[in-house]
Protein backbone atom coordinates (compact mmCIF):
# COMPACT_ATOMS: atom_id res chain seq x y z
CA UNK A 1 0.00 0.00 0.00
CA UNK A 2 1.56 3.21 -1.14
CA UNK A 3 1.66 6.06 1.95
CA UNK A 4 0.95 9.27 1.44
CA UNK A 5 3.70 12.12 3.03
CA UNK A 6 1.80 14.13 5.47
CA UNK A 7 2.26 17.58 7.08
CA UNK A 8 3.44 17.12 10.41
CA UNK A 9 3.73 20.62 12.17
CA UNK A 10 4.27 18.99 15.31
CA UNK A 11 6.80 17.77 14.57
CA UNK A 12 8.94 20.95 15.33
CA UNK A 13 7.21 20.82 18.38
CA UNK A 14 9.19 17.32 19.22
CA UNK A 15 12.40 18.36 20.16
CA UNK A 16 10.58 19.97 23.54
CA UNK A 17 9.52 15.93 24.05
CA UNK A 18 12.53 13.70 23.27
CA UNK A 19 15.46 15.24 24.91
CA UNK A 20 14.28 17.82 26.70
CA UNK A 21 16.72 20.79 24.39
CA UNK A 22 15.47 23.46 27.33
CA UNK A 23 15.99 23.13 30.89
CA UNK A 24 12.95 22.57 32.68
CA UNK A 25 13.47 24.36 35.86
CA UNK A 26 14.10 27.45 33.40
CA UNK A 27 10.52 27.27 32.07
CA UNK A 28 7.46 28.67 33.92
CA UNK A 29 4.71 26.50 35.06
CA UNK A 30 2.48 27.20 32.17
CA UNK A 31 5.49 26.58 29.89
CA UNK A 32 5.98 23.67 31.43
CA UNK A 33 2.19 22.33 31.06
CA UNK A 34 2.56 23.24 27.22
CA UNK A 35 5.67 20.84 27.08
CA UNK A 36 3.88 18.03 28.64
CA UNK A 37 0.94 18.47 27.10
CA UNK A 38 2.85 18.83 23.60
CA UNK A 39 5.31 15.38 24.43
CA UNK A 40 2.11 13.84 25.09
CA UNK A 41 0.64 14.67 21.81
CA UNK A 42 3.85 13.76 20.32
CA UNK A 43 4.08 9.98 21.98
CA UNK A 44 0.56 9.54 20.84
CA UNK A 45 1.08 10.56 17.55
CA UNK A 46 4.48 8.47 16.96
CA UNK A 47 2.29 5.72 18.40
CA UNK A 48 -0.17 5.37 16.02
CA UNK A 49 2.51 5.71 13.47
CA UNK A 50 4.61 3.10 14.53
CA UNK A 51 1.28 0.70 15.30
CA UNK A 52 -0.25 1.90 11.79
CA UNK A 53 3.27 1.02 9.96
CA UNK A 54 4.17 -1.88 12.11
CA UNK A 55 0.64 -3.65 11.45
CA UNK A 56 0.63 -4.14 15.61
CA UNK A 57 -2.78 -5.97 17.08
CA UNK A 58 -4.44 -3.58 20.04
CA UNK A 59 -2.62 -5.48 22.16
CA UNK A 60 0.77 -4.77 21.01
CA UNK A 61 0.52 -1.33 20.24
CA UNK A 62 -0.10 -0.99 24.34
CA UNK A 63 2.36 -3.07 25.63
CA UNK A 64 4.74 -0.98 23.07
CA UNK A 65 3.35 2.52 24.47
CA UNK A 66 4.01 1.26 28.01
CA UNK A 67 7.59 -0.02 26.98
CA UNK A 68 8.27 3.46 25.13
CA UNK A 69 6.98 6.00 27.59
CA UNK A 70 8.87 4.09 30.29
CA UNK A 71 11.97 4.30 28.69
CA UNK A 72 11.80 7.98 27.43
CA UNK A 73 10.57 8.60 30.90
CA UNK A 74 14.45 6.96 31.97
CA UNK A 75 16.18 9.02 29.04
CA UNK A 76 14.20 12.24 30.24
CA UNK A 77 15.70 11.91 33.57
CA UNK A 78 19.02 11.11 32.68
CA UNK A 79 19.21 13.78 30.43
CA UNK A 80 18.03 16.48 33.39
CA UNK A 81 20.92 15.23 35.38
CA UNK A 82 23.43 15.56 32.58
CA UNK A 83 22.31 19.06 32.02
CA UNK A 84 22.30 19.77 35.61
CA UNK A 85 26.38 18.34 35.42
CA UNK A 86 26.98 20.75 32.35
CA UNK A 87 25.84 23.84 34.06
CA UNK A 88 28.07 22.87 37.09
CA UNK A 89 30.74 22.32 34.60
CA UNK A 90 30.57 25.31 32.82
CA UNK A 91 30.61 27.18 35.99
CA UNK A 92 34.12 25.80 36.92
CA UNK A 93 35.27 26.70 33.64
CA UNK A 94 33.91 30.12 33.24
CA UNK A 95 37.26 32.47 32.78
CA UNK A 96 38.85 34.42 35.26
CA UNK A 97 37.83 31.60 38.01
CA UNK A 98 40.00 29.06 39.01
CA UNK A 99 38.52 25.47 38.79
CA UNK A 100 38.51 22.77 40.97
CA UNK A 101 40.20 19.84 38.94
CA UNK A 102 39.18 17.16 41.13
CA UNK A 103 35.69 18.38 40.73
CA UNK A 104 36.02 19.15 36.92
CA UNK A 105 37.64 15.32 36.93
CA UNK A 106 34.53 14.19 38.58
CA UNK A 107 31.90 16.06 36.80
CA UNK A 108 33.54 15.33 33.41
CA UNK A 109 33.54 11.21 34.03
CA UNK A 110 30.25 11.26 35.40
CA UNK A 111 28.81 12.96 31.98
CA UNK A 112 30.53 10.15 29.90
CA UNK A 113 28.82 7.66 32.50
CA UNK A 114 25.73 9.28 31.64
CA UNK A 115 25.99 9.30 27.81
CA UNK A 116 26.81 5.51 28.10
CA UNK A 117 23.77 4.95 30.11
CA UNK A 118 22.03 7.11 27.65
CA UNK A 119 22.74 5.36 24.78
CA UNK A 120 22.28 1.53 26.91
CA UNK A 121 18.65 2.95 27.25
CA UNK A 122 17.75 2.48 23.77
CA UNK A 123 19.41 -1.30 23.60
CA UNK A 124 17.39 -2.03 26.88
CA UNK A 125 13.99 -0.99 25.51
CA UNK A 126 14.51 -3.54 22.31
CA UNK A 127 15.22 -6.14 24.30
CA UNK A 128 12.37 -5.33 26.59
CA UNK A 129 10.66 -5.49 23.40
CA UNK A 130 11.44 -8.97 22.57
CA UNK A 131 8.02 -10.09 23.61
CA UNK A 132 6.05 -7.88 22.15
CA UNK A 133 7.39 -7.38 18.89
CA UNK A 134 8.51 -10.16 16.12
CA UNK A 135 12.71 -9.23 14.66
CA UNK A 136 11.07 -7.77 11.80
CA UNK A 137 9.19 -5.25 13.48
CA UNK A 138 11.46 -4.54 16.11
CA UNK A 139 13.99 -3.73 13.04
CA UNK A 140 11.24 -1.38 11.67
CA UNK A 141 10.33 0.45 14.73
CA UNK A 142 14.12 1.11 15.53
CA UNK A 143 14.63 2.67 12.06
CA UNK A 144 11.25 4.38 12.52
CA UNK A 145 12.76 6.06 15.79
CA UNK A 146 16.69 7.14 14.22
CA UNK A 147 14.62 8.27 11.25
CA UNK A 148 12.31 10.43 13.96
CA UNK A 149 15.59 11.53 16.24
CA UNK A 150 17.26 12.19 13.41
CA UNK A 151 15.01 14.33 12.59
CA UNK A 152 15.05 16.03 15.96
CA UNK A 153 18.64 16.87 15.87
CA UNK A 154 18.00 18.88 12.28
CA UNK A 155 15.31 20.95 13.18
CA UNK A 156 17.36 21.87 16.80
CA UNK A 157 20.31 22.64 14.63
CA UNK A 158 18.07 24.85 11.95
CA UNK A 159 16.32 26.69 15.21
CA UNK A 160 19.64 27.35 16.60
CA UNK A 161 21.23 28.68 13.35
CA UNK A 162 18.08 30.58 12.97
CA UNK A 163 18.23 32.08 16.56
CA UNK A 164 21.67 32.89 16.30
CA UNK A 165 21.13 34.71 12.57
CA UNK A 166 18.78 36.70 14.26
CA UNK A 167 15.87 34.88 12.30
CA UNK A 168 12.96 31.79 13.08
CA UNK A 169 13.48 28.31 12.30
CA UNK A 170 11.02 27.11 9.59
CA UNK A 171 7.44 26.56 11.06
CA UNK A 172 6.58 23.24 8.94
CA UNK A 173 8.17 20.84 7.89
CA UNK A 174 7.70 17.09 6.01
CA UNK A 175 8.25 13.54 7.58
CA UNK A 176 10.68 11.98 5.92
CA UNK A 177 9.74 7.88 5.32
Amino acid sequence: MMRMKRRAPWLALLALGLGGAAPMAAQTGAANTRSGAVRQAVEVRFAERVSDDLELSDAQAAKLRASVARWAGERRRLAARERDLRRTLAGQLRPGDAADEDKVADLSEELLDLRVKYAETFRDEMHDLRGVLDPVQRARFFAIRERLLQRVQELRQDRRAGAAAGGTAPRRTRVRR
